[in-house]
């Protein structure tokens, strides 16, 4: 499932208002924003996981309705959901505890799933969800979310034979022998943070990542990136495509694609980039 601007994904995003993210092929929402059961529709069945990266309102307060829109509209009813959320998050106990109020005798084939960083959740046969940390509210746990799949690859010492050397090798003690597993990055969300390391997203598919801020001199608190930061991870990286999300409501619309053009000009990032803002993905390159 893609959408008409080629991305698999489907999301809202305006700090402090509402914040979610649907990748279609992964089927995988990343927070829950008020409005995600409007803005998905008919797409309420197809997640398998909530991905919640922290307990503020805007990406939060839409988890009741969605849940309920799941349950109560024609389609997947018993499909199960699992919303997976950092440990010790108070503010999940509050939306448990409202949706059970709210239908005490409804069975919703819900999973709450807490995690902290470093965790590992298998998703399929060969993809996993990773958990990390991110740098948004001193003394809660906040984290981002990324999925990665297990590829293998030729080995470093083998990777100047010609290619019948490597096909010998191969008849010879098999397709183990030459290559060797490694984890490739499909997709990556940082939630609201500050700007993060790298190396956390090397050579990654598809990152989105915090840019709420044009200018660093717009930051008043230390817990959002702005879009030159998260081009700059982002071309460090080596990020094949970029999405920047959560920009702040004080900039004027109509030249804020001009600008983010710009700075990823003068950084010379190379990959694909795109701001997503309100419902609308809007291209950068």
């Amino acid at each position: 499932m893609t959408t008409t601007h080629g991305l698999p994904l489907v999301g809202f995003s305006r700090a402090l208002y509402s914040n979610w993210l649907l990748h279609t092929t992964l089927q995988i929402v990343v927070d829950a924003g008020e409005g995600l059961q409007l803005g998905l529709t008919r797409r309420v069945y197809v997640p398998t996981h909530v991905l919640i990266t922290h307990g503020h309102a805007d990406h939060l307060l839409g988890l009741p309705g969605f849940v309920a829109a799941r349950r109560f509209s024609k389609g997947a009813q018993d499909k199960p959901l699992v919303i997976v959320f950092p440990e010790g998050l108070a503010e999940i106990g509050v939306v448990r505890d409202t949706i059970a109020r709210l239908w005490p005798h409804v069975d919703f084939p819900l999973t709450w799933h807490p995690v902290m960083p470093g965790a590992r959740i298998p998703l399929t046969k060969n993809r996993e969800l990773d958990v990390f940390q991110t740098n948004h509210e001193d003394g809660e746990v906040t984290v981002g979310y990324s999925v990665t799949e297990t590829r293998r690859r030729l080995r470093p010492e083998f990777a100047a034979l010609a290619q019948s050397q490597i096909e010998t090798l191969a008849r010879a003690g098999g397709r183990e022998a030459i290559t060797e597993e490694y984890r490739h990055i499909l997709f990556a969300h940082t939630g609201d943070t500050m700007a993060l390391a790298p190396d956390l997203f090397a050579r990654a598919d598809l990152l989105v990542h915090d840019a709420t801020f044009l200018d660093e001199a717009d930051r008043r608190w230390d817990i959002h990136a702005t879009t030159s930061e998260a081009l700059a991870v982002a071309r460090d990286a080596r990020v094949k495509c970029l999405v920047l999300q959560h920009l702040s409501v004080r900039y004027e619309r109509q030249d804020v694609v001009a600008r983010i053009r710009r700075q990823a000009e003068e950084l010379r990032f190379e990959g694909e980039c795109w701001l997503l803002d309100d419902a609308e993905l809007r291209a950068i390159t």
